[in-house]
């Protein structure tokens, strides 16, 4: 109870002052001379200002509303722009999937043409050593064929002898001497019949492996022709794809112009064009690779087919120049250009013939000695150029001098010169 006295004793003590202070202001206003012209004049201005100042906030409203339209407008803009350019990413990344998908696919077939072509040589190398083997054959029938030959005459001058010492013996005696000549004659024939079969034999065999290997070679060229067609179909493959790559970047192009705003992403998107471009170029590349070591291939299996049992160090044959260790094309180049001139020294123009074996030895100066020898042969066969042709076998022993037609080709010109001077020899000791 007294708490509640003291409270409003303390309320009335506060209260009381500021009643009189209202009433002396309200007195001093009072008793102040006011101008009842000059108060509406400043309400009035007051008033104006306050609604100059509400035009000038409802001008800043619209203004800070047509400006917040605008920037909603150019959000919605920006995330239309940037779902399409999220949809464009996609699409590069799923095309750069399939270009890794091809690339694999091109790995793969680049690993599988490796594999042809070691098969390739290791034919070649089988193909070689049957081929040496046909010729070390070969070269026996022809020393048992020489024997033979050699024992009958061999035969018939015992015989001719015999015929001479008839006349100086007896009808018996020399009855006598031609049954057993006869009868050694017979022996002699018997084996020469049972070498004969052998031979035959032999030959036989010889067929039946050579019908073989060309049964072999008929399957290898049906695969390179199912190849040949997988190949096709990919390069159709990648001219599709090529020409949806070039709308791609006309179309990367176009959107580069209209979104200046989002340059960042457009630098972006221009530097994976430029990467795909530059690995669709080198998987072109690697594919014209693959079409020319394709080319190389079946071109080394139609010399293969064409080519006859030789030895690197005695053949005289055009496709020794496949054992070569020059590139693939070079040996192309220098097989075509010796069958043009051995066609021109076959039909007689030897003239033509040195000049074409000439420009085939200088396209390839240190390997090419097959050239050199062939141009040694045509030199030999004009009149007045025997040291050019022996020019010609020092230069083919230069370069293999294990090559043995080269060898005897030089033997041959030098045993002339060789006679000539020990003529002249000769004669001076016996002026002397």
């Amino acid at each position: 109870m007294f708490r509640k006295t003291a409270l409003v004793i303390l309320l009335v003590m506060c209260l009381v002052p500021c009643a009189f202070a209202d009433e002396t202001e309200a007195v001093s206003a009072d008793t102040l001379p006011v101008s009842q012209d000059e108060q509406p004049d400043e309400m009035t201005l007051r008033e104006n200002a306050l609604n100059q100042k509400a035009a000038e906030l409802d001008a800043l409203a619209e203004e800070l509303a047509g400006r917040e339209a605008k920037l909603i407008q150019q959000e919605k803009d920006s995330a239309a722009k940037a779902r399409s350019i999220n949809a464009e990413s996609r699409k590069i990344s799923g095309i750069s999937t399939s270009l890794l998908g091809r690339e694999n696919q091109m790995t793969k077939r680049e690993l599988d043409l490796k594999a042809r072509e070691a098969e390739l040589a290791r034919r070649e190398m089988k193909f070689a050593e049957e081929s040496q083997r046909f010729t070390e054959a070969s070269s026996a029938l022809a020393g048992r064929e020489a024997d033979l030959a050699k024992r009958e005459a061999d035969l018939a001058a015992r015989e001719a002898e015999l015929n001479a010492k008839i006349s100086a013996k007896e009808a018996a005696d020399n009855l006598t001497a031609r049954e057993a000549d006869l009868v050694k004659r017979e022996a002699a024939l018997t084996e020469r019949e049972a070498t004969g079969n052998r031979l035959t034999a032999w030959e036989t065999e010889l067929q039946s492996k050579d019908a073989a290997l060309k049964a072999r070679e008929e399957a290898v060229a049906a695969r390179e022709s199912a190849v040949s067609d997988a190949e096709k179909k990919l390069a159709e493959s990648t001219e599709k794809v090529s020409t949806h790559e070039a709308e791609l970047a006309r179309k990367e192009a176009d959107l580069t112009a209209r979104e200046s705003e989002l340059e960042a992403n457009n630098k972006k998107l221009t530097e994976a064009t430029a990467s795909l471009g530059e690995r669709d170029t080198a998987l072109m590349n690697r594919e014209a690779e693959a079409t020319r070591k394709s080319a190389e291939l079946a071109e080394l299996e139609t010399l293969i087919k064409e080519l006859p049992a030789f030895d690197p160090n005695s053949s005289t044959e055009a496709a020794m120049i496949l054992t070569y260790k020059i590139p693939a094309e070079k040996r192309r180049e220098l097989i075509a250009m010796q069958r043009e001139a051995y066609s021109r020294y076959s039909s007689n123009r030897v003239t033509q013939a040195l000049e074409e074996y000439t420009k085939a030895f200088e396209a390839e100066p240190s390997a090419n000695y097959l050239a050199a020898y062939w141009a040694g042969l045509a030199a030999e066969r004009l009149r007045g150029r025997r040291d050019e042709a022996l020019e010609w076998a020092n230069k083919a022993l230069e370069i293999n001098p294990d090559y043995r037609p080269a060898q005897e080709l030089k033997r041959r010109l030098e045993a002339p010169a060789r006679s000539t001077n020990t003529q002249q020899r000769r004669r001076t000791t016996t002026s002397r």
